[in-house]
């Protein structure tokens, strides 16, 4: 069941500026909870700002979707990490070796 509601879209395409940022009127957003702006521009060419107003549709999520987002999005945020591990141990005395060698580098040029 949607609802719908009024939102606000500030967007800018510009050398100092790339955004849209969408204000939506009397709407507490939840976990799960879906929105479908309509009517909205497509394209903003290159060096234009804009701000629009229009009618949205609201979709508030069921509980058990709500629930099921809050369990399992603290899985998902860990395929945002990137970890890498190296085979070498860099330890102070190896840091030490590669300044040094930086050094005599800088004094042959």
């Amino acid at each position: 069941m949607s609802r719908q509601v009024n939102y606000s879209l500030d967007m800018a395409n510009t050398w100092e500026d790339l955004y849209a940022h969408v204000d939506i009127e009397g709407v507490d957003i939840g976990p799960g909870d879906a929105i479908k702006l309509h009517r909205v521009p497509v394209e903003l060419p290159y060096g234009q700002k804009k701000f629009v107003k229009g009618k949205a549709s609201y979709f508030k999520a069921s509980a058990l979707k709500r629930w099921f987002i809050k369990t399992f999005s603290r899985f998902e945020i860990t395929m945002l990490y990137e970890v890498s591990f190296s085979s070498t141990r860099f330890s102070k005395q190896r840091h030490q070796q590669i300044n040094q060698h930086l050094e005599n580098k800088r004094r042959v040029l």
